[in-house]
């Protein structure tokens, strides 16, 4: 069983030179055809948005960590050093085991579907400001037009509001 040290040191096999990372920060593995990430440092690892700290998990190929919560795991770099066998490499489940305990979650790999994406954040920003450019334009000429445009405009700023404080 090969197993890769990462951290700042010039003794790990593979060096991320960031003051957070520890020396020796992590150690990575393949046991049973995954991947094993073990975290030894003092600030942690974060996995898929969620605390290691002193503990061991099974990771799928690609799984989005954080090194003391900042620098991304440098995955080209395991490839090339610690390559999965078989057809299956890639097709891994992440899981975690506490330490002391035997919790188990599971992970996502890197892609979130939690956001709105970007799109729809420029559309839901325009629209309150495409209808008040509008009221400013037809209120003159059309006071029921621009009155409604008026009311389109707020009830957009005011959806927009309720949204961004419930992603808080």
């Amino acid at each position: 069983m090969k197993t890769l040290t990462i951290g700042r040191s010039s003794q790990c096999d593979i060096i991320v030179p960031h003051n957070n990372v520890s020396r020796v920060h992590a150690r990575i593995s393949v046991i049973g055809g995954k991947y094993v990430f073990e975290d030894v440092s003092k600030h942690g690892s974060y996995i898929g948005g969620q605390l290691l700290k002193s503990g061991k998990t099974t990771i799928a190929p690609g799984t989005e960590i954080l090194l003391a919560g900042q620098v991304p795991l440098p995955w080209g770099q395991i490839y090339s050093q610690l390559p999965l066998q078989g057809n299956n490499a890639f097709e891994a489940e992440t899981s975690y085991n506490g330490g002391g305990g035997y919790q188990v979650a599971n992970y996502q790999s890197p892609k979130s579907d939690e956001s709105i994406g970007i799109g729809w954040g420029i559309l839901a920003f325009f629209i309150p400001i495409a209808g008040w450019i509008i009221y400013f334009v037809w209120k003159d000429d059309t006071p029921k037009r621009a009155s409604q445009a008026n009311t389109i405009a707020w009830v957009g700023f005011i959806l927009n509001l309720l949204s961004f404080f419930a992603a808080m």
